[in-house]
């Protein structure tokens, strides 16, 4: 898995040293067991949820385009099932993630060919830069262990969602 040339250093636990991922969590930006059929419709759900969180102004169908435009840069999809659709956007004033678990795995063209079945969506501040990287790295260190991903998937609330991170961030 290449995790789009990330420099990650890898704990021999798997843990999430920067914490940022944690503090950036919502219960009412996750999303269990969705039944979705498409790349495209895990694009527009991704956007609608990430939109909740932005201001009344901030229209869905930008933050669509503005993950669509990361797309058309190189795939998003990290492999093992995971996708991590992300941009900066001028909308965001404080980093915003998503989570949403599928029924069924869907098509994403990742370079496994495996299908997604867990999307981790992502927009930060423009200038964000660093803060972008460390919730890019925090995610890909997290999901490179194949147990914590599945564990994810199966969960069935949002609650199980937000405890299964906490505890791996102890």
């Amino acid at each position: 898995m290449d995790f789009y040339n990330l420099d990650i250093q890898m704990t021999s636990t798997n843990t999430l040293p920067n914490g940022v991922l944690l503090q950036t969590l919502s219960a009412d930006l996750i999303q269990v067991q969705t039944p979705i059929s498409s790349a495209k419709k895990l694009l527009e759900e991704m956007a609608r949820i990430l939109t909740s969180a932005l201001d009344e102004e901030t229209k869905e169908k930008d933050i669509y385009h503005q993950l669509l435009e990361r797309e058309k840069l190189g795939n998003t999809g990290i492999g093992n099932g995971v996708a991590i659709p992300h941009s900066r956007s001028p909308q965001a004033e404080t980093a915003v993630l998503a989570i949403i678990t599928l029924e069924t795995p869907v098509d994403y063209d990742s370079a496994d060919k495996l299908g997604v079945d867990l999307a981790f969506g992502l927009l930060v501040p423009e200038n964000a830069a660093q803060e972008h990287l460390n919730l890019l790295a925090d995610i890909a260190r997290l999901m490179s262990d194949p147990s914590k991903k599945d564990k994810l998937v199966k969960a069935t609330s949002t609650s199980q969602v937000i405890s299964l991170i906490q505890s791996w961030s102890s």
